[in-house]
């Protein structure tokens, strides 16, 4: 009972602790929804050159899309004629840090390693989209032109929506993935000894290279991530060893290695690996060199938590709470009611099976697509069966919906 007491504790401190700083990176992230919308993005990004691939890496850096949200926005950039090296510096760029998970960033390991991870974000993706566009000469692009041909949201429609943004686009896409987070953090705190890093892992190379192979098959978002390596940490693992598994966690899992390979190529994949191990393992190094050089060890551990009011991180854990309550009973018991209750003319009614999704994001991505096509009404789709059923009104238009879908890099059956 005292262990279970001990890891509640620990559990509600790192949550009480990245509660205020969410919620500001969810406020940051809206108003980014609100001023940039998708022609934005690919009108910049959508271009064979250098300059396109250090836009990607600029541009993604503060979306907060998480490791999978990114590959339907990354495959219409493609489709939009990017080339293959900017496609992939926004494949890394964006799941690696964002405005959410910079600001969980700073609340648990400071503002030394908050710039730094930001630093190292866009290195790597600026790295490995030069790189590919220099080896691959071919540049072979998918100009197919979308079947969305409905009006795209005006500012008026995104800045209306904005709470439906927030609720379910962007804490939907990290809510399970962060609580098993923070469950995480507290397991390390409670279960591992302190100083267990220095003394059984003493070598930092071996510790880069544990967490680069825990790290680039592990399924884990920006945000979530965090807390973890804030637990490492604090029981002696180096800051080094720490930023190899914040950036090659989110941005590569066994989950969509297959979906970035059918983006770029198998080629390209193997490039788009080998880059972020190695910049990963060089970046740690540096950033343990700094730390040591300008003795700011004691500075990247929640080196500023008296500086915010009590009443403010309580009041961000209060309202962060009300949000995850809403959003769960909202998804799993509310939802799943009315879609039972829902009456249709089965004759019009479609379903099909989408593989491939694993947050909200994933799933509005999926919704707006068929949305986009003429022709098609009362949407719905679900992660949990992983199916979209929808009204038609005539059947001939399943093939536009279909190439809807692939378009934004998911698959049917």
């Amino acid at each position: 009972m005292e262990i279970l007491l001990s890891l509640l504790k620990e559990i509600a401190i790192f949550y009480n602790e990245v509660a205020f700083y969410l919620i500001i990176g969810f406020i940051v992230a809206g108003l980014l929804h609100i001023l940039f919308n998708e022609s934005i993005i690919k009108r910049h990004l959508g271009k064979n050159s250098l300059l396109s691939v250090i836009k990607s890496a600029l541009f993604g850096i503060p979306l907060p899309i998480c490791s999978c949200g990114v590959v339907p926005v990354a495959t219409s950039l493609k489709n939009s004629g990017a080339s293959k090296g900017a496609t992939v510096s926004f494949l890394i760029a964006t799941p690696q840090i964002g405005a959410d998970s910079f600001m969980i960033t700073y609340s648990l390991l400071g503002w030394v390693f908050g710039v730094f991870r930001i630093i190292a974000s866009f290195i790597s993706a600026l790295f490995a989209g030069i790189i590919i566009n220099l080896t691959d000469k071919k540049h072979l692009y998918n100009q197919s032109v979308s079947t969305n041909n409905k009006e795209k949201e005006s500012f008026r429609d995104r800045a209306k929506s904005i709470f439906h943004y927030v609720e379910y686009d962007l804490l939907g896409s990290i809510a399970n993935a962060l609580l098993i987070g923070l469950i995480i953090a507290g397991l390390i705190t409670v279960f591992i000894p302190d100083n267990f890093f220095e003394i059984f892992m003493g070598d930092e190379f071996f510790s880069m290279l544990l967490m680069l192979v825990i790290g680039i098959p592990m399924y884990v978002c920006a945000s979530a991530s965090t807390p973890i390596a804030a637990s490492l940490i604090l029981k002696g693992m180096s800051p080094g060893a720490a930023l190899v598994f914040l950036l090659t966690g989110p941005a590569t899992n066994a989950i969509n290695i297959s979906t970035v390979t059918s983006i770029v190529g198998k080629k390209n994949t193997i490039t788009y690996l080998g880059v972020i191990a190695c910049s990963s393992l060089l970046l740690g190094f540096i950033l343990n060199i700094f730390v040591d050089i300008f003795g700011l060890q004691n500075v990247i551990i929640m080196h500023h938590q008296e500086h915010i009011p009590q009443l403010l991180k309580l009041t961000g854990s209060a309202v962060l709470m009300l949000m995850l309550l809403w959003y769960y009973l909202n998804t799993k018991v509310f939802q799943k009611a009315h879609d039972n209750g829902k009456t249709c003319d089965m004759s019009n009614t479609m379903k099909l099976n989408i593989s491939g999704m694993n947050c909200m994001h994933c799933s509005n991505s999926v919704k707006k697509a068929i949305e986009g096509v003429d022709g098609t009404s009362n949407v719905t789709v679900r992660i949990d069966t992983q199916n979209a059923e929808f009204d038609v009104t005539d059947r001939t238009i399943i093939a536009d919906v279909k190439s809807a879908i692939r378009q934004i890099g998911f698959d049917y059956n």
